[in-house]
Formats: structure tokens, sequence, C-alpha cells
């Protein structure tokens, strides 16, 4: 990604980390590259790039028999949740969110974020 477009999406992803229940966020590689991270410390960058491409990727194969595209993926786990959006044919959107958070509006605040996040890639 160019420098002005790097700096455009992290200023996207500077609005997200004001939202209660976000852990943290990563623009990822389709094939599990972590491009930005706004991680915490105790979450390996490298592992969660790869671990969220490899999911999505996953549903992106079983969901094939059903003819449809995946919109985003939600996985619940002992502590927190994933979440994960397709910004482009090349780039994936993932969040930790807390696990017992109220998904409406923090959606409402990530499906913003990512939107956004696709008009500025897309220039």
């Amino acid at each position: 990604m160019e420098s002005l477009k790097t700096e455009s999406v992290n200023k996207e992803l500077d609005k997200l980390e004001l939202v209660n229940g976000i852990i943290g966020t990563a623009i990822v590689n389709r094939n599990g590259l972590t491009i930005i991270s706004r991680l915490p410390r105790y979450v390996e960058e490298r592992k969660f790039g790869a671990m969220a491409a490899t999911m999505f990727g996953a549903m992106e194969t079983a969901i094939t028999t059903l003819q449809d595209k995946v919109v985003n993926l939600t996985v619940e786990f002992n502590d927190y949740q994933l979440i994960i959006f397709i910004v482009s044919s090349e780039i994936i959107f993932a969040a930790l969110l807390e696990l017992d958070i109220d998904l409406g509006l923090l959606l409402i605040e990530v499906e913003d974020c990512v939107k956004t996040i696709k008009n500025i890639l897309e220039v």
C-alpha cells in the first residue's frame, strides 16, 4: 500500500480504538500477512493474520456449495470474539471484540470503518 493510503487507513483504525468493546484490529492480506495492526501486545500479529485469512478462506470454500458470497465471519472464542470482513479481493479486515458486548452498535461502527477503508483503497 502506498504511504498516503496507509496513513488514511491508520486514521480510520484509530477511530475504532475509541469504540468500547474493540480489543484490536488488523488489515490482513488474503495470504495471511498482516499489513497494519492495532492488536494488543499479547496477540502475535503474524499468527493472528494467518489465522484470520485461513478461517475466512475456509468459510469461503465451504459456502461455495450455497453459491453465495461471504459478507463477514464471526467466531466466538472463550475470551473474545473475532469478526472478519472483506475489504477487497486481496485484503480483509479483522477485529478482536470483547466477548460480552452488544454487537449491534459495534457492528455499525465497524461496517462504516470497513466501507471507508474500501473507498480509500479503491482510489
